[in-house]
């Protein structure tokens, strides 16, 4: 009896409970506030449309959209302030949480930054490291650009750094050389105004960052976690819902937020903004530890936070760990209420103990079925479980796959981007030179008497025999002196445009010649005429030589891969010199720094799968490469040894410690820091061997590691 008056009780305040909560949600309508870090347009495309379709509405908000017309200012403090704040940020969250402001990222929007630093094409600067000495508009907060030119080489120090005034006009009419912007945006203002650009990424140098987030204060997510989970959720949906529904939410945008701007240039933010956000290959709101992880790092690179900062409670989970105190309560509670139950019963059975011991037998049976129910029921759950891990386990094993061929293609991507950006680069200004210059060259020229000709085919001859390019510090260095060598002609002013000609041609080489070319008086026109003709000549050796470096990491491509029959048999013949040279040139660019040397022996061939040797390859030069930090030595050597072709990878990093040897090759364990491996590397490694007959082992070494593979040889 007292048991099922206990029971009865707990069953009645649970079910209360249950009904009231989903009752206050549906009754209440809670007033929150989003503070959007730009004027109204595409780019906040979401959240009008989470708000217009009633997704805020449906989980009970009423949500308040502030436009801002000072940029991302001032809105972190507001977030944080009190509750029931919200704000669209970016990268810089991580160094207002450092500084000590609470913000939690509830979701990433762009998933990869739309941040570039525009030149006008047409321009003197040639690359990115032109800029040196340049006039530079940098946006604030941006420290992606800034982290892309000084691995570039290149200091804010070197620049003639301008307040960037949000105006494009700044670089159309020529009062700054270079200026940073967004790619979603920016550049429909250019290419309205038929103002042809260059812009370059940080994701060329590897510099990965997140666009726009939005995020809320540790107080909202502590106070109100029903309220933050439903906001994410309705933002979410609201996103997923622009990006599929541009055309009707650009007319939102332009009818009822904003007529700044033409729906013709939403239209184009909208298309720019795909391949960032990239809504169906990625989860809408996904960010990766790993990423936030790169982000520190760069920023650390820069002197800007400490390295590995602790992301706890800044990366907001939407689900998080189930809280089962209140079962522990209740169980408390029931068995307490069981023990004084048992107590009462104990003392009846004293009393009266012979004539009810029948009924307790009875009673202890029913309890045991009852147990054994449970036991069965806990055993299913046992079994579903273990299923679920196993099924776990090769997705894990399929994760590792693709992460090992993801690092390879981000290798390629940049062997490959490089060449090409050069190669489209120098065809545009050796297009330009041909449409618009090569007329005026050539009238110029028919038009010099004999003195001046005979200048122009000196200066010619000798600006194309010496191309050499400088460095923007000697460049300044040698204007200087011929600045104080000539200056009693009036021509050479050190920011002059003879002077800069003078430069550019290759004159300064011949110190000797230079008043015999500015007696002239038209030396500016033979000047300007051969520096045209050099631009030329010398984009069309960028175009050779970056062509010959593209066609180079295609034939490494091409031979990569193989046919279906190839890779699914574990019987081939494989030729290891060949497939590992391929594999090495596919990493390049990663070994700008290693110093690789070659010891095949005279047995080169082996029997196994070759897609599957490959991953092996990779696997060990790329676990090589990171324990070396990408500097130093890596050794690859094959040799015969009885029936076996044996290949060893030998790097000069920090090697494997004596307490850990024994479970290197154990599944998950790994020396990495958490978000830039799972441990499943050399497991599959070991696995794919031994399904070809092999072995792989660690073996002992005066410096690094040494990882050797013995597999059959093939019979020649």
């Amino acid at each position: 009896m007292a048991m099922n008056l206990i029971r009865n009780r707990l069953n009645y305040v649970l079910s209360l409970f249950l009904f009231i909560i989903p009752f206050q949600n549906i009754v209440s309508n809670e007033k929150v506030t989003l503070h959007l870090k730009w004027f109204h347009q595409f780019q906040f495309a979401g959240y009008y449309a989470a708000y217009e379709k009633g997704f805020y509405k449906d989980v009970g908000l009423d949500v308040e959209l502030i436009e801002s017309t000072v940029g991302i200012r001032g809105i972190h403090e507001k977030v944080v302030r009190t509750t029931g704040q919200y704000g669209v940020g970016s990268n810089e969250l991580l160094l207002h949480r450092h500084m000590g402001k609470p913000v939690v990222v509830l979701g990433v929007i762009f998933q990869h930054s739309p941040s570039v630093l525009f030149f006008k094409r047409s321009s003197n600067l040639q690359s990115i490291h032109d800029l040196v000495g340049k006039r530079v508009m940098l946006t604030p907060w941006m420290e992606e650009i800034v982290a892309y030119l000084k691995k570039e080489g290149i200091n804010k120090s070197d620049l003639q750094i301008l307040e960037h005034r949000f105006n494009p006009r700044d670089l159309i009419e020529g009062r700054v050389d270079a200026y940073s912007g967004y790619a979603t945006t920016q550049a429909f203002d250019f290419k309205k105004a038929g103002f042809p650009v260059v812009a370059y990424s940080p994701r060329l140098a590897g510099i990965d960052f997140y666009g726009d987030n939005f995020f809320t204060s540790e107080a909202e997510v502590e106070k109100f976690p029903e309220r933050v989970k439903a906001f994410r959720e309705a933002t979410l949906r609201g996103w997923q819902y622009a990006m599929s529904h541009q055309e009707e939410v650009a007319d939102i945008i332009y009818n009822k937020y904003s007529k700044k701007h033409p729906k013709e240039r939403l239209l184009f933010e909208a298309q720019q903004m795909t391949p960032l956000i990239q809504p169906i290959l990625v989860e809408m709101g996904y960010m990766n530890p790993g990423r936030w992880k790169h982000i520190n790092d760069i920023y650390y690179e820069l002197g800007m936070l400490p390295k590995n900062i602790n992301l706890k409670g800044f990366l907001y989970d939407p689900d998080p760990p189930t809280n089962y105190e209140w079962i522990y309560y209740t169980f408390f509670i029931a068995l307490s209420g069981v023990g004084v139950a048992w107590l009462i019963q104990w003392r009846r059975l004293n009393k009266q103990y012979s004539e009810n011991l029948k009924n307790q037998v009875k009673q202890r049976t029913e309890e045991l079925r009852q147990s054994n129910e449970s036991l069965q029921i806990l055993n299913k759950s046992l079994v579903h479980t273990l299923k679920e891990l196993t099924e776990a386990q090769d997705r894990l094993l399929a994760s590792e796959k693709l992460a090992v061929l993801g690092q390879l293609a981000a290798g390629m991507a940049h062997e490959l981007n490089t060449p090409l950006g050069a190669i489209v680069s120098s065809n545009l200004s050796l297009l330009d030179f041909l449409k618009n210059k090569l007329e005026q060259v050539i009238a110029t020229i028919v038009t010099f008497d004999e003195d001046d000709a005979n200048r122009y085919h000196f200066l010619l001859s000798e600006c194309l025999q010496n191309q050499t390019y400088l460095e923007g510090k000697s460049e300044r260095n040698i204007k200087k002196e011929l600045h104080a060598q000539f200056s009693h002609l009036g021509k050479m002013d050190l920011y002059g445009p003879h002077m800069q000609l003078v430069i550019e041609t290759g004159l300064f080489r011949r110190v000797d010649q230079i008043e015999y070319i500015l007696e002239s008086n038209r030396s500016l026109e033979i000047l300007q005429v051969v520096a045209s003709i050099n631009s030329a000549y010398r984009c069309n050796q960028i175009i050779s030589v970056a062509s010959e470096k593209a066609t180079h990491v295609i034939s490494a491509l091409k031979n990569y891969l193989v046919s279906e029959k190839e890779i699914v048999s574990n019987d081939s013949v494989i030729d290891l010199e060949i497939e590992i040279e391929t594999i090495l040139s596919l990493y390049h660019y990663n070994l700008s720094k290693i110093t690789v040397v070659k010891n095949y022996g005279s047995e080169k061939k082996c029997i196994g799968n070759r897609d599957k040797l490959n991953q092996v390859w990779i696997n060990l030069i790329n676990n090589g490469l990171h324990a070396m930090s990408f500097v130093g030595t890596l050794e690859i050597k094959i040799q015969s040894d009885g029936d076996w072709v044996k290949i060893s990878i030998i790097d000069s990093g920090i090697g494997v410690a004596e307490s850990i040897k024994d479970k290197i090759f154990e599944p998950f364990f790994t020396t990495k820091p958490n978000g830039e491996g799972m441990g499943l590397g050399l497991d599959i490694c070991k696995k794919m061997i031994q399904q070809m007959g092999g072995k792989i082992e660690l073996e002992p070494t005066s410096k690094g590691a040494c990882f050797s593979v013995w597999l059959r040889k093939a019979i020649s």
